[in-house]
């Protein structure tokens, strides 16, 4: 009897108490007591067009995604988040038996900082990279397709390492 009152306290205790989980807040999140960031359209230093777009539209979106979907405009915001794809590279990573390409590896890597907007000091500055391996197709449509929705892949993923580190570094 004993036994099982003190298992039952105990689970009793454990449900009250909670987990211990809680929100780290920080950048972009929406109890964080910021006015909030806006993000600037990312600079592209790379040859792949359109990069910049996927890159800042990831972003964008990831951060939305921690601050309740709010969308700040530049002179209201009190940070201002800037960057650059700084390259872009495809490399093969897998053969067939015949010698042929069977997968490729494509990766990206950003540069990004984060500003005050009104005194211009940078509050953080970092970069992040990914890569996501692809399936070479003998159709060239479908091969730019999977080279597209990798380069997808990648910004999504680089966009979470942003946050990610803003918030741990902040």
């Amino acid at each position: 009897m004993r036994k099982s009152a003190f298992f039952i306290l105990l689970y009793v205790t454990g449900i009250l108490s909670g987990c211990g989980y809680h929100h780290l807040g920080g950048i972009g999140s929406s109890n964080d007591g910021l006015d909030g960031v806006h993000i600037r359209i990312f600079a592209n230093k790379s040859y792949r067009a359109g990069l910049e777009t996927v890159a800042t539209r990831s972003i964008i979106d990831e951060f939305a995604r921690h601050s309740g979907g709010n969308s700040v405009n530049e002179a209201t915001a009190r940070l201002v988040l800037s960057g650059a794809v700084l390259s872009y590279a495809v490399a093969p990573v897998s053969y067939t038996a015949a010698d042929r390409i069977a997968g490729y590896r494509a990766t990206v890597k950003l540069a990004a900082s984060l500003v005050e907007r009104q005194t211009g000091k940078i509050v953080w500055r970092g970069e992040v990279a990914e890569s996501q391996d692809y399936p070479a197709q003998a159709d060239i449509s479908l091969q730019q397709n999977s080279e597209t929705a990798a380069m997808a892949e990648i910004c999504i993923r680089l966009a979470e390492q942003l946050h990610e580190k803003m918030q741990e570094d902040f």
